[in-house]
């Protein structure tokens, strides 16, 4: 781990915030691959779709996980191939399938969530709520200005 040491305090913060982010991606990678073989994003997909009714159209998902349509296509045909979720046409739109989260996907979720729960706990053993609260806010930001920006420059191409 190497401490980012520079005058400027908002480029200082933005390289801490990356390397944050990318420290707990692959902490949160290797402890769920670990102990259940599952990545990160599959246990996401799990999660997602059982907060939304067990059902979802893979767009919704690439909109929920920040991913591209296509890497969700793939994420979900390995999830289907591992009996977690299963797809169907939609009724609505031929051109369309849903993604239908299985007993088998309910199950792993269950199993999962201590994993995901010790994660969390290494990773925001010390903040207080209010800490919390404070970072939440903060990422909501961070997240925000970032898809401004990737807006701004969908529009300029």
């Amino acid at each position: 781990m190497v401490d980012v040491d520079h005058e400027d305090s908002v480029l200082r913060t933005f390289i801490l915030s990356t390397q944050a982010s990318d420290a707990v991606m692959k902490y949160a990678n290797a402890h769920f691959y670990r102990k259940n073989s599952l990545s990160t994003i599959k246990f996401m997909v799990l999660q997602i779709l059982s907060a939304n009714g067990g059902t979802m159209t893979p767009s919704e998902i690439a909109e929920w996980v920040s991913r591209e349509r296509h890497n969700i296509t793939t994420l979900v045909d390995r999830l289907e191939r591992d009996e977690l979720v299963r797809t169907e046409r939609s009724d609505k739109d031929r051109r369309s399938k849903n993604v239908m989260l299985t007993d088998k996907g309910r199950l792993v979720l269950t199993e999962n969530v201590p994993t995901a729960r010790e994660i969390i706990n290494q990773t925001m053993f010390s903040m207080s709520e209010s800490d919390v609260a404070l970072l939440e806010r903060l990422s909501k930001t961070l997240r925000k200005n970032a898809y401004d920006g990737l807006e701004r420059g969908a529009r300029r191409s």
